[in-house]
């Protein structure tokens, strides 16, 4: 059925108009004169200056050396006049093309940057939900896979159509004056040309289909390469399973290519050889007639005309080829403008207004993801007053991190609704209710910034320094940071600096406590924060927390529930409901699913101290 679907989807991608194509162009154009002005500019003059000397060259300059030639002119003066048609502008056109190479290198680093940095904030704004759909992922990858590329391209193509206009004026005035029936000939290779659409269309499908599979190679190459998996790779047979993706997808490349390139390869013949199979052989037959048989077109006359028609001939099809170049480089920054067109779901409302510090509720919330039949959250009631204490325990993948996500707004429920202070989170300005937040996640992420950037996650102030060693000292890793060559200053991991520091995975979970210690938040959310802690470190960590939140409203997720005892209301969720609530103690006297667990967590703490005693 699948199989069908995307049949039926083929023939929609054949029908790209003249207008989009246009529009896509025009799009180009415009990137690249605001982008990169002066090479763009400089561009213009020079391919303009290059289709003057050339027409000079072919016609004229060849004409005057072989009638010279016939009618016994000396050759000194042959070839000072040559020399002056051609050493002076060649020398004007070689100081331009200076000036482009420079211009245009300098311009074209500054229009990547800007394409990059407007891919970069539209991904960072799309909604959380879209970087789980593959889907997305395939559009980003499209939007962003060499986009400045065929950006380029399509100016290079717009400049080369403009110069065929040129050389279609100057070549086609030259052939008309002396015998039109030789642009009959130039007309014959527009033909092929037309061939040039369909490979368009067909490359396009060619590469979208490829670039699906090339990253799952890609996937392969990071997992063998990267060190975050070099442990696994080499103490069990994910080796094994990787090559074996690797090879599949590599099959799937190879198909690929056979699915489409006969097809390619035989509208590339048709598209390219009828000028040099056909239209050449009739205009020099037909130039040698006249010149040998007739004798109404002079020697040099002769070779000017075979080279005008070839010239002619060039530029018809540079019209069709060049529109369709167009054509093929507009699907590509469609799939570009497409993406950059995407509008995220979670955003400010026009009226939103500033959040403010109170009760969190969530009343009857329920949720579901993307493209899932079933419930993460079901019917979900939970408020956290100011200054509580509030932990979420529970089996992994009981809803527990959901709930976090739906309380940060990086989701909406499907059902129900969260309210800040008595106001639905919908109208509160997203960024106001997000800062209201200090979060340390279970998958914490350290970026290749100095330490103190990573603690902060803002631009720098004055007296951040103090306050970012207390956070260390909070969490428990300045004396680890502060052996380190450059301290606070020193770079964390190696993508941007062969000093660079590789911390453990728990001192790295420690530099993302330390950010949640150094943001002043009314409300602090700890997801699974002491995962790659020891029990005395979480102990002094959570003491630590306890301490500087004693004024902030908390909720921490935790499945060791040792750390929930002292919270001022527990929730455990099962299958995305909450089963039990109450304090530590009210759920110990109910005895119920929290007491079971909670017993046989800390057998396991009796049984390894026994074990350790022994």
């Amino acid at each position: 059925m699948a199989n069908k679907e995307k049949a039926k989807e083929s023939p929609k991608e054949k029908k790209f108009s003249f207008a989009k194509v246009m529009s896509n162009t025009a799009f180009a154009l415009k990137v690249c004169f605001k982008y990169n002005t002066v090479g763009s500019i400089i561009q213009v003059i020079v391919q303009t200056v290059s289709c003057l000397l050339a027409f000079i060259t072919n016609t004229y300059l060849l004409k005057y050396i072989i009638d010279s030639y016939a009618g016994g002119l000396s050759f000194e003066a042959v070839a000072k006049t040559v020399i002056i048609l051609i050493v002076v502008p060649t020398s004007f056109n070689m100081v331009l093309n200076f000036l482009l190479e420079f211009a245009w290198s300098v311009g074209v680093y500054r229009l990547i940057r800007k394409i990059d940095e407007g891919l970069y904030k539209k991904s960072i704004s799309a909604d959380l939900a879209c970087f789980e759909d593959p889907e997305f992922y395939d559009k980003y990858e499209k939007a962003s896979s060499d986009i400045t590329m065929y950006i380029i391209r399509t100016f290079y193509r717009v400049v080369l159509f403009f110069s065929n206009v040129l050389n279609t004026v100057l070549y086609g005035g030259l052939l008309f004056t002396m015998d039109p029936v030789f642009i009959i000939f130039a007309l014959i290779p527009l033909v092929g040309s037309f061939f040039k659409k369909k490979s368009n269309v067909l490359w396009h499908k060619h590469t979208t289909e490829d670039k699906i599979v090339h990253r799952r190679c890609q996937y392969v190459q990071r997992v063998f390469y990267s060190n975050e998996y070099a442990k696994e790779m080499r103490l069990t047979n994910a080796k094994n399973f990787m090559l074996n993706k690797y090879d599949e997808a590599s099959d799937g490349r190879r198909e690929i290519v056979k699915k489409y390139g006969k097809k390619e390869m035989l509208l590339d013949i048709l598209g390219s050889k009828i000028s040099d199979i056909i239209a050449n052989p009739l205009a020099i037959a037909y130039a040698v007639f006249r010149t040998i048989v007739t004798g109404t077109l002079g020697m040099g006359d002769c070779i000017v005309v075979i080279n005008s028609v070839s010239q002619l001939s060039n530029s018809f099809i540079g019209f069709a080829n060049h529109y369709y170049e167009m054509h093929g480089n507009a699907l590509f920054i469609e799939d570009y403008r497409e993406f950059m067109r995407y509008e995220p779901k979670i955003v400010d409302k026009p009226d939103a207004t500033e959040a403010k510090c109170g009760t969190l509720k969530l009343e009857n919330v329920s949720f579901k993801y993307f493209g899932s039949e079933d419930y993460a959250l079901k019917n979900i009631n939970i408020e956290v007053k100011k200054n509580e204490k509030i932990a979420l325990v529970g089996h992994n993948g009981a809803g527990k991190s959901t709930l976090v996500k739906l309380l940060l707004r990086l989701y909406d429920p499907t059902e129900g609704n969260i309210s800040l202070n008595g106001e639905d989170i919908k109208d509160i300005k997203i960024k106001s209710y997000r800062d209201m937040f200090g979060v340390v996640f279970q998958d914490f992420k350290i970026m290749a910034l100095p330490v103190i950037e990573n603690v902060l996650m803002r631009p720098r102030r004055p007296g951040d320094t103090e306050k970012v060693e207390e956070a260390l000292k909070l969490s428990g890793v300045y004396d680890r940071i502060m052996e380190l060559p450059n301290g606070m200053e020193t770079v964390l991991t190696k993508e941007f600096s062969e000093d660079g520091a590789v911390l453990s995975v728990g001192e790295g979970q420690k530099i993302a406590i330390a950010h949640a210690f150094v943001k002043d938040a009314p409300y602090i959310i700890l997801d699974e924060p002491t995962s790659a802690l020891d029990p005395v470190a979480e102990s002094e960590m959570y003491n630590n927390m306890m301490e500087i939140g004693k004024d902030k409203g908390m909720i921490f997720i935790s499945h060791r529930l040792s750390s929930a005892v002292a919270a001022d209301r527990i929730y455990m969720l099962e299958n995305g409901e909450i089963i039990e609530s109450g304090t530590h103690a009210e759920l110990m006297a109910q005895n119920g699913k929290y007491a079971d667990m909670f017993r046989k967590q800390a057998q396991n703490y009796v049984e390894a101290e026994s074990e350790v005693s022994v």
